[in-house]
This record gives C-alpha cells, structure tokens and sequence, in this order.
C-alpha cells in the first residue's frame, strides 16, 4: 500500500510541476459576461416549463441518453423566452432511487466542438425526487445548502429556485409541476470570479488555497457531508485565477445530515454509521489558520441560523430541524474541547488510510 501511494503522489508530483506557485490572496475581479444562468436570474420568481418525453425520461436509468425538448419561461400566461434544448437525467443514485432524477440541461440542439461553449450552456437542475411534500422540503434543504455557502464566499456555485412544470407535448395529463433549482456551471462560476475552470481529474489538494479548503471542509462538517474528495474531484470543482492561485468548490449535498435524504450514507472513509452525524474529512493547518477559519464561521453565525427560520418553502418542521442541527456545529466551535476532539484530531484521515 505504501509503494502504491508513493507511486500516486510521484504521478501528482510530475503532472503538477508545471503549475505555478500559489499565492495566498487573490483579488476578485468579476468579468463581464452573458450566460443562461444570468439570464434566467433576470426573473423572480422564475417559472419554467420544459416539454419533454417524461416517460423516456423517468426510463433513462444507466446510460446519458439525451433527448430534444423545449425549454420556455413563463411570464404569466405568456413565454417570454423559448429555446429549443437537449434533456438527459444524471445522477448516478438518485437515477435509481427517484421516480425523477435530477436533469441535465444543453442549452443547444447540436454539442459544439468547443468544450468551453459546451459547459457555459449546460445547466444542472435538481428536482423533486418523488414528487411528495417531503421529498419537496428535501429540493429545498439542498438548495439551502448551497445558499448557505453563499454566505461564507463568493467562491462557490449559485443557485436559482425554479417553479418547474415538465410535460409532453400534445398530452396534458401526464405532467410534473414541482420546486426545483438550476445550479450555476463551473465555466460561468469562473467567468464571474476572474478566474478559469480546470479540467484535470486528478490532482493534489496541497497545491489548493489552505484557507479556502478549510472553509470547504469546515462548510462540508457543518452540513454532515461525507461525500466528497478532493484527490479524485468528488463533488467538488476547481479553478483557477491568473496568479495560480486555486481554490476548490463544492457541490451536490444530497447526501449531507442536512438535507437527511433517505438514500443517503456516510463515505467509508467516515467512522459514522448515520448522516445526521459529523466527521471532519479535511487536510491538517495550522493552528492559527483553523482559528482564522473558525472566526469566519463564527462571524456568520447569526445569519446562518436566522435563515433556518426565514428560508422560503420551509416547513414549521424543516425550520426546526435545520435550526438545531446547524447551532450544533456552532457549539462545537463554541467548545475548545470539541473542536479538538471532532475536528483537529480527524484532519488529514484520508492520507493516513493510505
């Protein structure tokens, strides 16, 4: 096991010798740019319907299988915008777990050769997965989840809710009208930052922004969520700014003791038999660094929990639970002995598995 980890990081040392060195700060200077996600931020609240086959859809369970569709949002009774557009349902568990999977959208009728082009017009969407009133306040924990990163940095993905009518052409019976939200690709993340998407699969945390991926990691312990990596790009994106600095975002939270989705389980890395419960998978820093980080997180503790209680869609019983799970992670904080115990001393246990 140990040849074979010398031999994986020999092969990080060599494909990342050509990297710059990262500084430890970076301005971000937005960039002006034109995208889907801007344009569909341009309407609140956002209603969209996408006529589709919605039975090919539910069917597509293993293999990308896209199909044509329509794309439209509605002002009122009125389409105010309309595109022809290209629907696949991704996902690899929820594929098998949901009567709908969350979609994947093209925003063009042929794939471009440019693969830059490709990502800009290609959008997430996340959508109730059974079509229940539970399974909508799940839609909307995730989503909350993603805004509550927001809060932290700009470094990380938007979100944009969508009131979502999916349906067939000619057939008004067989239809979904659901909450769901598009999720910001990581070619117009970067755009907005300055920076620039990488695409390389593999690569070393020890070459990402130290604080930044402790903001990541700290952010993932807060929300009980084990599925991520970052050596192998799991759930998680890169950029990178013209000074070489990089900086890991996060995404798909599905399987976070936040959201508490009912397929959802720990990572085997975690010795946690439950999502509701936390583990720190983080790399190890030093002291003053944790405690800069803790700062950031005890900073925005006031809002993070007020919006438990003002977040749009959420149940007496969501607003409660989201409430009490999050000021547990600020107790830890809050508790030198706990913050020791539950993140300090599991930094770094991917590495030491190896």
């Amino acid at each position: 096991m140990k040849t074979r980890t010398a031999l994986l990081f020999t092969c990080l040392a060599t494909l990342l010798a050509s990297v710059p060195a990262l500084a430890q700060t970076d301005s971000i200077t937005p960039q002006p740019y034109d995208n889907i996600f801007a344009r569909l931020q341009q309407y609140d609240p956002l209603y969209v319907i996408i006529e589709a086959d919605l039975r090919a859809l539910k069917k597509a369970r293993e293999d990308e299988a896209w199909q044509h569709a329509t794309f439209m949002i509605m002002d009122g009774d009125s389409v105010a915008y309309s595109q022809p557009i290209q629907v696949a349902a991704r996902g690899k568990m929820r594929k098998k777990t949901c009567d709908i999977p969350p979609i994947k959208i093209r925003f063009f009728e042929e794939k471009p050769d440019n693969d830059s082009i490709a990502d800009i017009n290609e959008l997430k969407l996340v959508v109730n997965c059974r079509n229940t009133e539970e399974d909508e306040q799940l839609v909307l924990r995730e989503n909350f989840a993603y805004q509550l990163y927001n809060m932290l940095t700009e470094e990380s993905f938007r979100v944009k809710s969508v009131y979502l009518t999916i349906k067939e052409p000619g057939r008004k019976r067989n239809s979904l009208e659901t909450k769901a939200f598009f999720i910001e690709s990581q070619q117009e993340l970067a755009a907005r930052l300055g920076a620039r998407a990488l695409k390389s699969r593999i690569f070393s945390p020890k070459r990402i922004d130290s604080l930044a991926y402790t903001r990541m990691s700290l952010f993932q312990f807060m929300i009980g969520n084990t599925d991520w990596g970052s050596y192998t790009r799991h759930n998680v994106k890169v950029i990178a700014y013209p000074s070489g600095r990089m900086v890991v975002v996060p995404y798909d939270f599905d399987y976070s003791g936040l959201v508490s989705a009912d397929y959802a389980i720990p990572s085997p890395d975690s010795k946690i038999e439950n999502v509701r419960e936390r583990y720190y998978l983080g790399l190890c820093h030093s002291d003053s660094l944790y405690q800069q980080a803790f700062r950031e997180f005890i900073s925005k503790k006031e809002q993070i929990l007020a919006a438990c209680k003002e977040y749009p869609g959420f149940t007496y019983t969501t607003q409660e639970d989201t409430y009490v799970y999050l000021n547990e992670f600020f107790r830890i904080l809050d508790d030198p002995e706990k913050t020791r115990k539950e993140i300090l001393e599991h930094c770094g246990i991917r590495l030491k598995k190896d």
